[in-house]
């Protein structure tokens, strides 16, 4: 599953960025998905993403959150995102509209 983990820092350094690294790579089942790169537009924040295996978010929600704790030390915030493949977005339109369609024809006499 792809995840997007955004980090506020007052003021982001090389070795933040390279603790966030760290943190996705222990985390990646696919280390050539890791990427960090500074949050368009607000550069108080880095944006790490990568994939990990699949399981409950819950359950991966806190283990990045472990992992962000004590690796980096001086974040202000943090948000965790589990962004939808454009693959997982069309099947999830489809589903949907079978869904719409089903009920149209249950409600029709």
């Amino acid at each position: 599953m792809n995840v997007r983990v955004e980090i506020q820092f007052e003021s982001p350094t090389d070795q933040d960025a390279a603790s966030m690294r760290s943190v996705a790579t222990r985390l990646t089942n696919d280390r050539k998905s890791v990427r960090v790169v500074a949050r368009a537009g607000d550069a108080r924040w880095l944006v790490a993403e990568f994939k990990m295996p699949t399981e409950p978010q819950y359950l991966s929600v806190d283990k990045i959150d472990r992992q962000l704790r004590f690796w980096v030390e001086n974040r202000v915030d943090s948000i965790i995102m589990f962004p939808k493949s454009e693959q997982e977005r069309r099947r999830a339109q489809r589903k949907a509209e079978r869904r719409r369609a089903a009920r149209r024809e249950a409600q029709e006499p």
